[in-house]
């Protein structure tokens, strides 16, 4: 093979993996933003949990029976503390905003509002969190909108 074969060989090793790590990583990113990441529901962390178990633990009919009420009420639990982290983070979220404001714009304000009740929405569509539980709205001086 001669030096001019042998440079086009690498050139089209080269354009190949270039091909195919741009594919992956469209492939990639599209499909994690479609799963995106919600918090499983008290059902879900229960099923799983004792699935697990059964399956790990080779459970007799009694003692799953007797295991399967403390694994959903210990799963309600799990499911109210990442509600609760949920409306902790909220916060934050409108702390910072109301703190980024003040060096803000009235248009500004306005697209930050925007992107606040966009965030809002997304968390209660992945979450599942009812409206009643969301805080109201914060207006841009720290105080709650009525």
């Amino acid at each position: 093979m001669n030096n001019f074969a042998k440079g086009k060989a690498v050139l089209y090793l080269v354009a190949i993996f270039i091909a195919g790590a741009a594919c992956g990583s469209i492939i990639g990113y599209s499909s994690g933003k479609q799963q995106g990441v919600s918090p499983a529901r008290q059902k879900e962390i229960s099923e799983r949990t004792l699935k697990r178990l059964q399956a790990r633990l080779n459970l007799t009919p009694e003692q799953f029976g007797k295991i399967k009420p403390i694994v959903e009420q210990n799963s309600a639990s799990m499911q109210n503390l990442q509600r609760e982290s949920w409306l902790r983070v909220s916060d934050t979220f409108k702390r910072m905003n109301a703190q980024i404001s003040t060096y803000l714009t009235e248009e500004q304000r306005r697209k930050l509002d925007t992107m606040e009740n966009e965030r809002c929405e997304n968390v209660r569509k992945k979450c599942g969190s009812p409206k009643s539980s969301a805080e109201p709205a914060s207006t841009h001086d720290g105080q709650r909108k009525e």
